[in-house]
This record gives structure tokens, sequence and C-alpha cells, in this order.
């Protein structure tokens, strides 16, 4: 059966880390899973070809390396955890390269960390730390907002009901997957969120094409019919299928505070570029506006199986 066997949690000095520490432990609890942690220091000083001799150089990173690590398990002695908890201190710039360095000794069925606030379009340039996870961990990501504790018993996964290629559709798949697994005390409710276009600001840059009066109709049937399958076949009732026209991002959003959901499970897809980090994604616009954590899962991400 599916599972979620290792969690990763990823902790970050610039952060308040309570959040995700405490979504870590009831993860970890509810899913019977093996916790893991890591934190990630650096300092340019150290490295070669800066104004520090080699002694001096080395000095530095130990005692950085060691007040990480001191502050790390005051943390774990802070909220209880196992004194043997699973903890590496990783000499690296980026939050994605500590996990991939924590890859090399283990494997993660789900990654958390406690999500940065964005204010501006300079801030998610500037502090990318949860751009670049998003982008660069070869496993789903949780990030953690300030919401204390999943009490709406709400879960809010984000489909494209009608897209017809393989990576939109392994998406929903997996979404629908981390959902049961959440769900797996039937202690949550399952909703299923889908946007379709508003065909006339769509056609509006094609000022000289005439617009058949029946084809907001039929987009609409198209979207509803499609969501009917997709959620007969993951048994999400119809009164949990929420289909509105707009913008994904702006008809997730409205859905999950509408729902007070728990956490948004979100796909994410893109370009690795400037353009796609300037701009941003659906991803970082729900992940901007929402007050929920979100879950991000990209096509090759997946559960692990273990043996019932």
């Amino acid at each position: 059966m599916l599972a979620i066997k290792n969690v990763l949690l990823v902790l970050d000095k610039e952060l308040d880390n309570s959040t995700a520490i405490k979504r870590a432990m009831q993860l970890c609890k509810e899913q019977d899973a093996n916790l893991f942690m890591t934190t990630y220091v650096y300092n340019h000083a150290c490295e070669e070809g800066s104004l520090t001799d080699l002694e001096m150089r080395h000095e530095l990173q130990s005692m950085l390396l060691e007040q990480s690590q001191v502050w790390a398990e005051s943390l774990i002695q802070e909220f209880y955890l196992p004194k043997d908890t699973n903890l590496s201190i990783c000499w690296c710039k980026h939050a994605y390269q500590a996990v991939l360095e924590n890859l090399e000794q283990a494997s993660f069925d789900l990654v958390i960390k406690a999500a940065a606030k964005h204010h501006s379009i300079m801030d998610r340039v500037m502090q990318h730390q949860d751009w670049n996870l998003l982008k660069r961990c070869p496993a789903p990501v949780l990030l953690a907002k300030e919401k204390l504790a999943w009490e709406a018993n709400s879960i809010l996964a984000a489909v494209d009901a009608t897209s017809l290629d393989d990576a939109h559709k392994t998406i929903n798949e997996h979404l629908f997957e981390f959902a049961e697994l959440i769900n797996s005390n039937n202690n949550y409710e399952t909703h299923m969120v889908n946007s379709y276009p508003i065909m006339s600001l769509t056609l509006a840059s094609l000022p000289d094409t005439p617009i058949p009066e029946d084809l907001q109709q039929y987009v609409t049937q198209q979207h509803e019919n499609a969501c009917e399958v997709l959620g007969g076949k993951y048994n999400i009732p119809a009164a949990n299928q929420h289909i509105s026209e707009g913008e994904p991002e702006e008809v997730i959003i409205n859905t999950a505070k509408k729902l007070d959901s728990d956490v948004v499970l979100v796909g994410i897809l893109g370009d690795d570029n400037l353009q796609d980090v300037i701009l941003g994604s659906t991803v970082e616009h729900v992940l901007d506006s929402v007050h929920c954590d979100v879950l991000a899962i990209k096509p090759q991400d997946g559960v692990s199986f273990t043996k019932d």
C-alpha cells in the first residue's frame, strides 16, 4: 500500500520554525513515519580565495557548524522530541542543497519547511529559498504557514481536470494519493477545485474573431463533466467538487478561504528561468495568499509503496 515512511524537516534560522515542527510531529505520528531534521549554514569567508588564511577558515567553519548544531538541538529539546532524533547540519547556501545532501543517506517521501513571507516581486527574487526548494527538491514539499493547527479538517486538492497531457494526469493522481494518506484516519474531508477560463477575456486579444454564443457554456460543461469523472474516480462527492471561472490561482485562493482549508495540494510545472521566478507560478501566488499550508507536488513525485 501507499505510505509516507520518511519525513525530512528543514530548519531555517531566518524563520520561525515552530509551526513546521508541530506539523512534522503531527504527520509523523499520524503516518507512523520516521522524522529526520536538517539545517544549513554557509559563509563565503570560509571558502578558498577569501582573505582569511586556511586555519582561520577551518576554525570559522567549525564554529558556525557547532552554533547551528546547538541551535537545532535546542529546538529538539524545546519541542520534546526524542534526543536521538536524526539531525544533520549541512554546509551549503540553500535549503534544497541540504535536502540533496540528506538524500545521499536516506530517501524521503515528504519534505517540510516553514514558509517565508513574500510581500513583493522583489521578495520572490531575493528571498528564493522556498522557490528553489519547490523547483529542485526531488520529493513533495509541504510549506507550513501561520495556521497553528489543522482544525477545519479540510483538504483541498487543486486539479486540472480537462488536461490531456501525461504530466497533469500524473500530478492529479499524486494529489489524491496524498489526500488519501493525510486522511488515512478519516479525520478530514477532501475537496477538489478546478478553474476554467472566461472565454470573452481569453479571446479579447483577437478582436476580429467572432465568439460563438454557446462557447462559454460549452467550456463550462466540459470542465463540469471532467470534474465529475475525476471526482468519481477518487470518491469526491459532488458537493465537494468546486468548479469556478477565473484564473487558477484566484479560484484556488478563494476556495481555500471559503472552506478554511487546512492544507492546499497543488501541482507544480514550469521552466527554471528568471521570468518564471519574477512572474511567479500558480503555486507561488497561492503560497503568498492563503493562510493554510501548501503541499506542492511535481510529476515525478509520489509516495512509497510498503507491504501491507
